[in-house]
């Protein structure tokens, strides 16, 4: 029995030395600095120079959540613009823009029905009177076409290159304008 609880006993003190496992630094011809905790990983011509880390164990957590009374949560402030407006003002304005090129699209996608419906429809034999009048009709269809085509790519250079470059110039966020 007592060789059992030694046997256990040693066993567990082996298995937590393990678990402690040493950490490396070195740093490099360029100044920077690396960290390991397998000393074979390190560069033969820096092995020399790697010298062993001090764990602070309260500072390492590996599955284990932190302490509550510890732990102290800081407020990030809200980034703000050169011009103080935030994360809402700029995703507001990418949306408008949004909304707007898709009722432009829409309304081209219409015309571009009504005009196809325009064109298919023969034209009758004397009826000049009415052939005049769906003339007009269709090269008003297609005026309104090309006002709309216009629309579109002014709204569409609008959201995709004028207002990243205003929110650029403002020191906002990137991501604050992407859908």
């Amino acid at each position: 029995m007592r060789s059992a609880v030694m046997f256990v006993v040693l066993t567990l003190a082996l298995g937590a030395a393990q678990a402690h496992a040493e950490f490396y630094r070195w740093t490099d011809k360029e100044g920077r600095e690396f960290y390991t905790n397998e000393k074979e990983k390190i560069p033969a011509e820096y092995r020399g120079s790697a010298r062993p880390v001090d764990v602070n164990d309260e500072r390492v957590s590996i599955g284990r959540k932190p302490d509550a009374g510890g732990a102290r949560t800081v407020k990030v402030p809200e980034h703000k613009d050169a011009h103080g407006r935030g994360e809402e003002y700029w995703r507001k304005r990418a949306q408008k823009l949004r909304r707007q090129l898709r009722q432009q699209q829409d309304d081209h996608a219409v015309v571009l029905k009504q005009l196809e419906a325009a064109e298919e429809q023969p034209g009758s034999v004397g009826a000049s009177a009415q052939q005049k009048k769906k003339a007009a009709s269709a090269e008003s269809l297609k005026k309104k076409k090309t006002q709309l085509e216009t629309k579109i790519a002014r709204t569409k250079r609008e959201l995709e290159v004028d207002l990243p470059e205003e929110a650029r110039k403002a020191d906002a966020y990137p991501g604050w304008i992407r859908e």
